[in-house]
């Protein structure tokens, strides 16, 4: 069986309002929106890693494992927060790394045959099923004040131009808001 080569966003830039983020994907155009749904200061993106330096999904919970890659920080806010992945032309079978989940991400609106399978993952918390990817949260052991949050990848099947999908905390505690690292 041949092995499935994955190919990663190089993100290339985030507008100051912390709305958009751009990058390529292979020869393919690639762009982010986020957008609250409730009324709140925090915009939608958070931090912005370009260029490669990050380190995060250098780990077992990713597949592939990534020495060095972008990243851009999706904000859960408390009551939900909606996201766009737009392509300039037909990506088949995209993978997304998700890193310090403590939400429920749902891909909205997917064609009726496609799958979401789960290609890593912390065992006892990263989970799939059906178009919801949640973590099992941890609530912060006494004197912390956030909860402990998982990684994993996964990667729909099909072909798609667009995917959107919707974050909900899953957690009480903290400041109410989580940064999902994606890539």
């Amino acid at each position: 069986m041949a092995n499935l080569r994955l190919a990663f966003v190089n993100w290339t830039f985030r507008d100051d309002e912390n709305t958009e983020a751009i990058g390529t994907l292979g020869s393919h155009d690639v762009r982010l929106t986020g957008q609250r749904t409730v009324a709140t200061n925090r915009a939608p993106l958070g931090t912005a890693i370009l260029n490669g330096p990050f380190t995060g999904f250098h780990t077992a919970s990713f597949s592939p494992s990534l020495l060095t890659s972008d990243l851009v920080e999706n904000f859960d806010l408390r009551g939900g927060s909606a996201f766009k992945v737009e392509f300039d032309a037909e990506v088949k079978g995209p993978a997304f790394h998700l890193g310090s989940l403590a939400s429920t991400l749902e891909f909205l609106d997917l064609p009726v045959s496609t799958e979401v399978p789960q290609l890593s993952g912390e065992a006892e918390k990263f989970k799939v099923h059906g178009n919801r990817v949640t973590d099992e949260v941890f609530q912060p052991p006494p004197g912390s004040i956030q909860p402990i949050d998982s990684d994993g990848t996964v990667r729909l099947s099909g072909l798609f131009r667009s995917i959107a999908f919707s974050l909900t905390p899953r957690f009480t505690g903290g400041e109410g808001h989580d940064g999902v690292h994606l890539q």
